[in-house]
């Protein structure tokens, strides 16, 4: 049984949905999307990113 990830850095983030680091970054500090630190590492939850990417808006 493999186990999904329950959390990403800002790197793996980036990777798993094609959204530049410093977009996410900027978008943490606006507010849209939650990060949170272990110790000085910060770290995106799943479910966060599942939820920002849900929240955009759809292509016309």
């Amino acid at each position: 049984m493999t186990a999904s990830k329950l959390s990403y850095t800002y790197a793996e983030a980036s990777a798993a949905t094609g959204i530049p680091v410093r977009t996410l970054q900027a978008r943490i500090t606006a507010g849209d999307l939650v990060a949170r630190r272990l110790g000085t590492k910060p770290i995106i939850l799943a479910a966060d990113l599942e939820a920002f990417l849900a929240s955009l808006p759809e292509k016309e």
